[in-house]
């Protein structure tokens, strides 16, 4: 199948493929294979395989052409989505150590350049809120350019902004550094909310639909070691090279992996006319989809949740005599990063459709966040005396847990809710995906260090609980007043050899 250019194919890229895949088999077996005339052209009656299925004609006179056949078109498609997966991993992880790298030095800078706290705060937001802002309109520029375009674009973006960024210690200090900092930053969100948008979308279009949470499982894993690995390799380069190290090397990091996806992955195929393609569903309608949304606001829940205790977590755990030191208070977060990275795979596994499925796995995931913010208060609602270190290592534990179930199944669970348009609603759902994980990194410091400064943490984290509860029984109650429609299974197929009648002989 031509994948890159979305689940209903491209007849311009099946008959490149189909003819690079014919010169191999010629090649391989000594037989001069050409297509037909009728499989070149076809009937106007014909329409494409919705699925973007490419169909090879191979004479079945000989089982030994046949046969080779299979296995090379199976060999090469598997290939094509090992490299994919490889080069979005590698760019994913870049992003997202580029989105952490700061912390490590960045504040302690940027005070000695005349910075202020507050403008601190804000470049270092400023990210997230551009990718809640821009994830929209890569969603529009995916219908019109394609999503491999717009996902180079943002690689691209991403890598000029972080390069550029080592420049600014050259800049006088005070308003200069403050201003050229920001610009770069807002350009990095702009890169990275591309970048992010249209990932979703190749990931979406990669495999068949009953796979995708999987997929998305693996994607993960470089999103967690991405943001673990961000402030430690800050922190080397910045000793070793000074401010522009790292800028400097996540920058060109990210060139390899665009050169890849460049050289080896076909650019979407413009449309050509209504009737060959249906046109994508615009974000609005998904908009009014209930199922759609109350998956989108679990999304942002599960992603602010991790968000509010980064602000909160290492006060409270210093107050209540567990730890002290910045290292200790980076373990204790390193414990939810990693039990969130290592569980993705699995989670993406057992949220599949022939398993558990993806909402079970949400509402689960949601519910073991909610004891995790009673028991790492402790809520008083416990009613228990202290917080011990055994309870609150637990309590990351099954935040890391249930944040992966969460989030890991959202876009299977919202491709489901679509029902037969899952296809054409795959650069709006992206859309919708980038903007409500940015939205809970952002609202999730507000939240945390509001609540804590006017109550206290520990009835702060029962306020986070009753949230999710709430919008967990919002889930249940739109299930059964709004259910989704039952459709069948759009899954892909594979590529394979097939032997129609109209076939025209290889000599």
């Amino acid at each position: 199948k031509c994948w890159s250019c979305g689940p209903r194919g491209c007849e311009e890229h099946s008959q490149a493929v189909g003819a690079a895949v014919l010169g191999k088999i010629s090649a391989s077996v000594g037989v001069d294979i050409q297509p037909s005339a009728r499989s070149r052209h076809h009937h106007p009656s014909q329409r494409a395989q919705p699925d973007g299925l490419l169909q090879m004609n191979v004479d079945s006179s000989d089982p030994r052409l046949g046969a080779k056949a299979g296995a090379m078109a199976t060999r090469a498609a598997r290939n094509s989505k090992m490299l994919v997966m490889v080069c979005i991993n590698i760019a994913n992880l870049v992003c997202h150590s580029v989105y952490s790298v700061l912390a490590a030095f960045f504040p302690q800078e940027a005070m000695a350049k005349g910075m202020s706290e507050d403008a601190v705060g804000v470049t270092f937001a400023s990210f997230a809120a551009v990718i809640f802002v821009i994830s929209p309109l890569a969603g529009r520029l995916m219908s019109m350019r394609g999503k491999v375009w717009v996902y180079i674009a943002g690689l691209l973006i991403v890598a000029f902004s972080t390069t550029c960024f080592s420049l600014a210690s050259l800049l006088p200090s005070g308003l200069p550094f403050a201003i050229y900092c920001l610009i770069m930053r807002l350009l990095q969100g702009i890169g990275s909310a591309m970048e992010e948008t249209a990932a979703y979308a190749l990931i979406a279009g990669i495999e068949e639909h009953a796979n995708v949470s999987f997929f998305l499982g693996i994607c993960e894993i470089s999103t967690g070691l991405g943001y673990m690995v961000g402030p430690a390799l800050g922190g080397a380069l910045f000793a070793l090279g000074g401010f522009a190290a790292p800028f400097l090397l996540l920058g060109l990091a990210l060139l390899p992996a665009a050169a890849l996806i460049y050289y080896n992955v076909p650019m979407d195929a413009h449309r050509h006319s209504k009737d060959e393609q249906k046109a994508d569903v615009p974000l609005r309608i998904l908009l009014r989809n209930p199922q759609v949304m109350v998956i989108a606001i679990a999304s942002m829940l599960a992603n602010s949740d991790y968000a509010f205790l980064e602000p909160t977590l290492g006060g409270h755990v210093t107050a209540q005599g567990l730890a002290s030191s910045p290292e200790s208070i980076g373990m204790l977060f390193s414990v939810c990063s990693i039990t969130y990275t290592l569980s993705c795979p699995i989670i993406g596994v057992l949220a599949s459709r022939e398993r558990f499925g993806p909402r079970p796995m949400i509402v689960t995931g949601m519910l073991l966040q909610l004891l995790g913010f009673l028991l790492i208060g402790p809520s008083p609602l416990l009613r228990l005396k202290s917080l011990q270190i055994g309870q609150l290592v637990f309590s990351l534990i099954v935040f890391g847990v249930g944040e992966s179930m969460s989030m890991t199944p959202v876009m299977d669970d919202m491709m489901l809710s679509c029902g037969e348009l899952a296809d054409e609603s795959v650069n709006a759902l992206s859309s919708l995906m980038a903007a409500s994980f940015s939205l809970g990194q952002m609202v999730g410091p507000l939240l945390g260090s509001a609540l804590t400064a006017r109550f206290s943490f520990q009835w702060a984290s029962t306020g986070m609980a009753l949230v999710l509860l709430t919008h967990t029984a919002v889930i249940m109650l739109t299930e059964m007043w709004s259910p989704r429609p039952r459709s069948k299974d759009n899954s892909y197929m594979e590529l394979t050899p097939v032997n129609p009648p109209m076939v025209e002989s290889a000599e």
